[in-house]
């Protein structure tokens, strides 16, 4: 009984970041789709009603944002390039991003070729700006470690309310690639 309290307690260790997520879906954060790419379609995964095929499965972008981290619970979208665009559940001045990829427990070959590779982040003060402010490009070694947080190089001076993520590359699978979370990490407007 106490090796399985301490494997479960290893695994809770695993899963924390020491920082407030302002992403989270449960906190008030959500995904704009009107201006995130949309999702990969597959005729694999249908909904059916009385046995006719009615609509391809789709995973909403919003899947992101929840703390759940098990395999196919991602965000595939098409291609190895796309992007996300977040509202965060409070104004922050951003600090520090982090990716999740399928924990290293679960992870098979397959899943680290549809990981995201590279990326870029983007801060915006206003829902309507085009481009925002550039506050870093990374890449992801999901390989490497299923969880990785990233110091933001060009931090924003001013309080942003939206992140753009912009995914630049994925580690080699041709139609699809697969986002697990994301998170953002910073400092909040004080009261007062």
């Amino acid at each position: 009984v106490q090796e399985i309290i301490n494997q479960v307690l290893v695994k809770l260790e695993e899963n924390q970041v020491p920082m407030p997520d302002y992403a989270l879906k449960s906190s008030g954060a959500a995904v704009d789709p009107s201006r995130t790419s949309p999702s990969f379609r597959t005729s694999k995964g249908k909904v059916f009603l009385f046995s006719l095929p009615l609509l391809d499965y789709v995973r909403s972008p919003e899947v992101i944002l929840e703390p759940e981290n098990h395999p196919g619970n991602c965000w595939p979208f098409p291609g190895s390039q796309g992007h996300v665009f977040i509202i965060l559940s409070v104004p922050v001045i951003p600090k520090a991003v982090t990716m999740d990829h399928v924990s290293g427990i679960t992870y098979h070959g397959d899943s680290t070729s549809t990981a995201p590779k590279d990326f870029a982040v983007y801060g915006l003060e206003k829902a309507d700006e085009e481009q925002g402010t550039f506050l870093g490009q990374f890449t992801f070694l999901a390989a490497l470690n299923p969880r990785q947080t990233f110091q933001l190089k060009n931090e924003h001076s001013g309080f942003v309310k939206y992140i753009r993520l912009q995914v630049l590359s994925n580690w080699g699978h041709p139609d699809y690639t697969c986002l697990y979370r994301f998170r953002v990490h910073g400092d909040p407007l004080k009261d007062g």
